[in-house]
């Protein structure tokens, strides 16, 4: 059983694991049963069945046998060591209420006790962390959770050490004064109020205040003089103040994103001009606006708010602006009022990758270095949303649109979280159904709205092909015209995938390319579980040694196949899974090309 911590992703997980593998093997080779613990995850083997302890009669939390770390050095600080024990326990327990309170709420992917928080507004600041394996009932995870905090209460009462971690192999807690896990933390909490003053200390303070009556006499003069100095300095600052009651935006401190004015983004985007827009997408349409220090933004007006409450939509924004990415577009405030929300972002001067394809002018032509550096990128963003940022967000709707490149051509993904923002029943033809573009969007989302990772892996399988193929559009409704996918395929099985690459690239990274389209079609295949997930695609991408298995055929896209209907899909769908295809009912099976 390996578990790696909730913050690590893919790649250092499978190198944790790695490790402690080795370990085990060279510290522990002749023992059957192994328990190791590395920073990044837990791993355990054995040879008997050790998940029978999870069975309700043989679960007891009593016999768990803790292993508990600390610090050496204590900390220096103002407050005694009650106050400091007091404000480590409040985070602990309120780490490990959130961590079972994500498992109940989560509700798109599997089950996951997993939190991080801190405490504000106390010197030091205090991190903390909660976990349980997956496997572990709510109760069972409470339990652990429990029993592992005991014994670092049992330190806390005794001394102030730098940092405190308590683990068995079915749960984690742990606190610092330093950050120690990846991102933004989950749960923030104010310290709790110091305690009553004990009885001995009142009696100090009282023999202290018979001595302190004569200071303060003396002091009591120099006080009215500050006091008077004070009310005037307030005065001045409640004029300045009446007169800076419309300054058009504020912070909110938790992720510094700003809360605009409308009248402040309708003079940055000219009352929103038809010269200043940049786009339209499936979400609303994008403006460019200039504030008044200079900076550009780009504007978005959002469509389909209306049946979201103001103080969800808030909540829902300021929990994306937290996320901040290097191959993400950075959202940096918004306005939202009744049936108006905006989304105000960094303004990306290039554009998107749309108007790169297919651009043959010069300056728009790209190198396959430019390419294949845009095709990881929006890999890493994707990762980055789906396995290492605070919550995990599916895009739904990744397209050359809603990629833009920057001065140095570095992808930047947009629109990330509007899907979840706005909810179901809403596409780029304002229409109920699934949130997405046709072309991009995976056969088990249009039939059954099925919602998963793997819908992305479609999307981005498309991307791959387009910026490879150089083709700006992936489908037709007109049926003299082939579909990327089929055209890509058809290639393929023929071995002359060549003739459908961008004839400017260059030869000499041509092995590289055809990894990329053989990447590209494993994402775009019918059943989601034969895609692969992101993680391995940056791995196939970037190690050339690693042998790739030969892709299942896609999930066509005919366009307006009038003539013969899919039965699964909804009215209008244009998608045909594979089996759909033959007219004849006769298949052909073809070997994996050389």
């Amino acid at each position: 059983m390996a578990l790696c911590r909730g913050d690590v992703n893919a790649s250092s997980c499978a190198g944790c694991v790695a490790a402690a593998f080795r370990a085990a093997g060279e510290s522990c080779h002749n023992d059957t049963g192994v328990t190791l613990y590395e920073d990044g995850c837990v791993l355990r083997y054995g040879n008997r069945q050790f998940l029978d302890f999870l069975k309700p009669e043989q679960w007891q939390v009593g016999e768990l046998s803790y292993l508990t770390r600390w610090a050496n050095d204590e900390i220096v600080l103002a407050v005694g060591v009650g106050r400091f024990s007091a404000v480590a326990t409040a985070i602990l327990t309120a780490v490990s209420g959130r961590a079972l309170a994500a498992a109940s709420t989560n509700s798109t992917t599997a089950k996951q006790y997993f939190a991080t928080g801190e405490v504000v507004g106390f010197d030091p600041m205090i991190y903390a962390l909660a976990q349980c394996v997956p496997v572990l009932t709510p109760a069972q995870c409470s339990g652990c959770l429990g029993q592992v905090l005991a014994p670092i209460r049992t330190k806390l009462s005794t001394t102030k050490p730098v940092w405190v971690t308590s683990r068995v192999e079915w749960c984690d807690l742990r606190y610092s004064v330093l950050p120690f896990y990846e991102g933004q933390s989950m749960l923030k909490i104010e310290a709790p109020p110091p305690s009553e003053t004990t009885g001995a200390e009142k009696k100090k303070k009282t023999t202290s205040a018979v001595a302190g009556i004569s200071v303060g006499i003396v002091c009591s003069i120099v006080l009215v003089s500050i006091l008077s100095v004070l009310v005037f300095i307030r005065f001045r600052r409640s004029r300045i103040k009446a007169t800076e009651h419309d300054n058009p935006f504020k912070k909110i401190s938790r992720a510094q994103c700003v809360i605009f004015d409308l009248p402040a983004l309708e003079e940055a985007t000219e009352n929103f001009s038809q010269r200043n827009k940049l786009g339209e997408g499936a979400f609303g349409a994008v403006y460019k606006g200039i504030l008044p220090n200079g900076q550009e933004i780009a504007v978005k007006k959002l469509v389909g708010t209306a049946d979201h409450g103001l103080h969800q939509l808030h909540n829902e924004v300021v929990l994306l602006a937290e996320l901040q990415h290097k191959n993400l577009v950075r959202l940096q405030g918004f306005y939202s009022h009744q049936d108006d929300t905006l989304l105000v972002y960094e303004y990306i001067k290039n554009g998107s990758l749309d108007n790169f394809l297919t651009d043959t002018r010069e300056g728009h032509t790209l190198i396959w270095e430019q390419r294949y550096n845009i095709i990881l990128g929006i890999a890493k963003g994707i990762l980055y949303l789906h396995e290492d940022s605070s919550m995990r967000i599916i895009h739904r709707d990744l397209k050359p649109n809603n990629i833009l490149l920057d001065d140095d051509m570095e992808p930047k993904i947009a629109d990330f979280g509007l899907a979840r923002l706005l909810g179901e029943g809403h596409t780029h033809t304002k229409t109920a159904g699934a949130a997405g573009t046709p072309g991009y969007m995976a056969p088990e989302y249009v039939y059954h709205r099925s919602v998963s990772p793997k819908i992305d892996i479609f999307s981005y399988g498309v991307l791959i092909l387009q910026i490879i193929t150089n083709r700006k559009e992936c489908w037709s409704d007109d049926n003299d015209n082939v579909n990327l996918l089929t055209e890509v395929w058809n290639h393929w099985k023929r071995g002359t995938i060549s003739e459908m690459m961008d004839q400017t690239l260059n030869e000499h990274t041509r092995n590289q390319q055809l990894r990329c389209v053989h990447v590209g079609l494993m994402c775009v295949q019918a059943d989601p579980s034969d895609r692969p997930e992101i993680s391995m695609v940056i791995m196939f991408l970037t190690r050339d040694n690693m042998e790739l298995q030969p892709p299942e055929e896609p999930a066509f896209f005919f366009g307006s196949f009038n003539h013969r209907k899919n039965p699964r899909s909804s009215s209008g769908s244009n998608f045909l899974l594979v089996e759909d295809i033959s007219v004849n009912e006769v298949t052909i099976s073809d070997m994996y090309p050389r």
